[in-house]
């Protein structure tokens, strides 16, 4: 199956705002999503949070730590707080 960018566009354009995903089916299953430019950002920035969190999650319990106390004495140190 083909469909043209203009096929598409011309169907999106029916809608004012496109404010959830769109799930395209072919013989009943979901093959193609399409998200709002605004939806797929916030998709992007959502995943680099989750990745940052596994990492600490992963230092937490690899014992790559630091405590708080000692933390806050070298920021102390390091810029006078």
């Amino acid at each position: 199956m083909q469909i043209t960018t203009q096929e598409v566009e011309k169907t999106l354009n029916k809608y004012e705002e496109i404010d959830e995903p769109i799930f395209v089916k072919r013989d009943n299953k979901t093959d193609v999503v399409i998200l709002s430019m605004k939806e797929y950002k916030e998709k992007l920035q959502e995943l680099e949070i989750i990745k940052h969190l596994q990492k600490s999650e992963e230092d937490i319990k690899n014992g790559r730590t630091t405590p708080a106390s000692e933390f806050f004495k070298e920021l102390r140190a390091e810029y006078g707080y």
